[in-house]
């Protein structure tokens, strides 16, 4: 009995020191439960500490008096942004904006110029045919003094005498490709651009030829734009008998006939050899030279709606030129055109003469040492 009471109370004595030594080690386990003890105070305390520590491992906190923004700053914030873009956006296309223009057709609507590039293709004729220009020449109006001239100009290089090219078998045609400016415009729409001035567009050349013309004034759509009616505006004399180059010369070779006659009768300083050749170029029978490109090509009569001069003179034009013009008093009278390049082709004939001429008392001369 003795030893058995001994063995519970070691064993008791055992447990309690166990018990004992697991408090004293383990703070989860209280010493004591006294409301009067500091232990929440230890805990806020370390609470403290972390709230501490994390704030210092946040740099957006620490950078930041106020990191939460109220809904209408953020709105206000975002306002402000949005104007500011708006500015830079629109300095920027008043920086680099192109020229607005107002159509001629309609001055309420406005235009700015853009560019595409297009293949420029040689065309099959010309915009206006040469029986257009004549209709246009022949009218009695009044028009800008430009479009008159770029009529005038067009008639004459219309392109009624074939050119002549040499042939050297199927070529196809190069369309190189070309800037090309079009009008993109308040309406909506994009527009062709023909011609610009004063800040006015026209999208056709009929538009461009009509606005410049004494129609204009009468067309409410022009008036409306006070830079669009033309300052240009002369009185068209309506012209008539358009003639081709092989006209005039056909007039230059009768005048080179009468001078020459003249000059082989009386200028008796003339040798043999030169008089010869001067009977070459000479049709005594209808008093004119021999060939109807003479002295071109001398003797020689072509086709004058086939033959070209282009590489054989300067003053080779392939279209026609009005020869006479009725004014005021309706008298008909030489238009300057037709004067201008009469002068022209007969101090060319007379010199392609001369230079022969030259020639041979040269030759005369060199055989003669």
């Amino acid at each position: 009995m003795n030893i058995r009471k001994f063995c519970r109370l070691g064993y008791l004595t055992v447990a309690s020191l166990f018990w004992a030594s697991c408090t004293e080690s383990n703070p989860q386990f209280p010493t004591s439960l006294d409301p009067a003890s500091n232990t929440s105070s230890d805990v806020s305390s370390s609470g403290e500490e972390l709230s501490s520590s994390a704030e210092e491992s946040s740099p957006s906190s620490s950078s930041s008096e106020d990191p939460v923004m109220s809904s209408a700053e953020i709105e206000s914030s975002s306002e402000a942004s949005s104007s500011s873009d708006v500015a830079s956006s629109s300095s920027a296309q008043s920086s680099s904006g192109s020229v607005q223009y107002v159509l001629a057709r309609d001055p309420s609507v406005t235009c700015s110029k853009s560019v595409t590039f297009m293949q420029d293709c040689p065309k099959a004729s010309p915009s206006y045919s040469c029986v257009d220009l004549q209709t246009f020449l022949s009218k009695d109006t009044t028009i800008s003094e430009k479009i008159l001239t770029s009529w005038e100009e067009k008639l004459e290089s219309c392109g009624v005498v074939r050119e002549n090219a040499p042939v050297y078998g199927v070529v196809s045609p190069v369309c190189p490709y070309r800037t090309v400016n079009y009008l993109k415009c308040s309406d909506g729409k994009n527009y062709d651009l023909f011609k610009e001035e004063n800040g006015v567009a026209y999208t056709t050349e009929s538009e461009y030829y009509e606005t410049h013309s004494s129609a204009a004034e009468s067309s409410s759509s022009v008036a409306a734009s006070s830079s669009s009616v033309p300052e240009d505006l002369v009185k068209n004399c309506p012209k008539s008998e358009f003639v081709l180059f092989a006209d005039i010369l056909a007039e230059v070779q009768s005048k080179l006939y009468e001078r020459y006659v003249k000059s082989i009768e009386e200028n008796t300083a003339l040798s043999d050899s030169v008089k010869s050749y001067l009977e070459t170029l000479l049709d005594r029978d209808n008093k004119t030279l021999k060939g109807n490109f003479s002295p071109y090509f001398p003797g020689s009569d072509q086709n004058v709606e086939s033959t070209s001069l282009k590489w054989d003179s300067e003053e080779w034009f392939n279209g026609y030129i009005a020869k006479t013009e009725s004014c005021a008093d309706g008298t008909p009278v030489t238009t300057k055109r037709y004067q201008q390049k009469y002068a022209a082709i007969y101090d060319e004939c007379l010199d392609i003469i001369s230079k022969k001429i030259n020639d041979i008392i040269e030759n005369e001369s060199k055989a003669a040492e």
